[in-house]
């Protein structure tokens, strides 16, 4: 009779078929609407730390609305540090956010291709084109859940703010390449992200740096993240079909 041992050494050396289109599947690029951020997913990022970077942002913005409601324009570094403050207890490597003023931003025509060209400045060639990919994923009918989320998060009548980034694993972490902004219009904003400048007098700022979630960390607040955010984790992140 077979010892337990030996059990367990015949299932280690069994060789099993995978199926080629599910692991696909399961490697796939993603993008995801969090409340008033839109965040692509590079394949290696996949199950506990996607999930990972969704709730840990989406309590950093939420806990800064709270201080903060409708992220006003005069309030927004304050707004900024409370995000940093959250992201940082929670095992992110962050730094302050600077965010520079885009001069002649009536140039560009509309605020994602301001955005697309700010991105190519600190996106790699295959983050970029994912990137590019889920903005124009935006654009389409199929996804208009998800921009109503984010319109209804990132602007508030003539004022607007977001984040838009890559995220991906890096050496076992989570690795965020973000974008931050924020713009002033003397129009109503109506569609955050494909707001048209036209002859509206805009001030428009933008930001960028990467982050690094520490897993280790992180796993130690997980539990109490989900806790706080409750419904949130659901209510306020909506799937981009890419």
């Amino acid at each position: 009779m077979s010892s337990a041992a030996d059990r367990i050494s015949f299932i280690n050396d069994l060789e099993v078929y995978h199926d080629p289109a599910i692991a696909a599947a399961a490697a796939a690029d993603s993008a995801t609407v969090n409340g008033g951020a839109s965040v692509s997913y590079v394949a290696n990022l996949v199950g506990q730390m996607k999930d990972d970077v969704i709730n840990s942002t989406l309590l950093a913005q939420l806990a800064s609305d709270k201080k903060y409601p409708g992220r006003p324009m005069n309030r927004m570094k304050e707004w900024y540090d409370s995000y940093r403050d959250v992201l940082a207890q929670v095992g992110w490597t962050v730094q302050q956010f600077r965010m520079t003023e885009v001069g002649n931003s009536n140039s560009y025509g509309s605020v994602d291709k301001l955005v697309l060209e700010l991105a190519a400045a600190y996106l790699t060639g295959g983050e970029l084109v994912l990137f590019q990919k889920m903005i124009s994923a935006l654009k389409d009918s199929k996804n208009s859940s998800a921009v109503k989320l984010f319109d209804s998060k990132a602007g508030y009548f003539n004022d607007a703010s977001f984040q838009v980034g890559v995220a991906s694993n890096s050496g076992g972490n989570a690795m965020f390449k973000i974008g931050t902004y924020q713009y002033n219009s003397s129009d109503r904003i109506t569609s955050v992200l494909f707001f048209t400048f036209g002859s509206s007098k805009v001030s428009f700022f933008a930001g960028n740096q990467t982050m690094v979630l520490n897993e280790n960390v992180y796993a130690q607040v997980r539990d109490a993240v989900l806790a706080k955010l409750g419904k949130n984790a659901v209510d306020l992140v909506k799937g981009i079909e890419i």
